[in-house]
């Protein structure tokens, strides 16, 4: 800066909204959105006034992700009415497994975790000169050799843990 100049302080700063007038900016990108044909823009819109409302970001981004204009429906009647945003959680049915089936998932998850550690403890990618080093992961993506139900399965039943995002592990022998 050149001598003797005063820096300029800042300008007009846009008022914070009130949480009224969020909700109603959600309620009329809703509308908009219910009544056009092509809604593409009106989904970011409606991203950024959730990201300034009470919505909680997973429930938001539920419905963003999914375009899911029921689930939209039923945010902004509990927005309007004041009550905290909730959604109903679907609880899957899955399924019994017969023992065959456990023990050949397991040992699918077992061999998936051993190539793994083995790929990652090879030398390659390592220097030439050095002895490798152990691999220490937390958890492994579910092989795609049976469907995810299965995997949710041996979770329930205690066989393996998930670690979300289709991510699973072994749990620990340690009690």
């Amino acid at each position: 800066m050149a001598k003797n100049k005063k820096k300029k302080k800042g300008g007009y700063k846009v008022p914070p909204q009130s949480s009224q007038d969020i909700v109603d900016a959600i309620v009329s990108i809703a509308q908009k959105i219910h009544l056009t044909d092509e809604p593409g823009p009106l989904w970011g819109e409606l991203h950024k006034a959730f990201l300034k409302s009470t919505v909680e970001a997973p429930v938001a981004a539920k419905i963003i992700m999914h375009k899911d204009i029921e689930e939209l429906k039923k945010v902004v009647a509990q927005l309007k009415s004041g009550s905290d945003v909730l959604i109903e959680e679907v609880v899957e049915e899955l399924p019994e497994l017969e023992h065959e089936t456990v023990i050949d998932a397991l040992r699918v998850f077992r061999k998936r975790i051993k190539f793994m550690k083995l790929d990652h403890e090879s030398k390659l990618g390592v220097g030439p000169l050095t002895g490798g080093r152990e691999l220490q992961f937390d958890s492994v993506m579910a092989p795609h050799e049976y469907p995810m139900e299965i995997w949710k399965a041996l979770v329930r039943d205690g066989h393996l843990i998930d670690d979300g995002g289709g991510f699973f592990r072994i749990p620990d022998s340690k009690g």
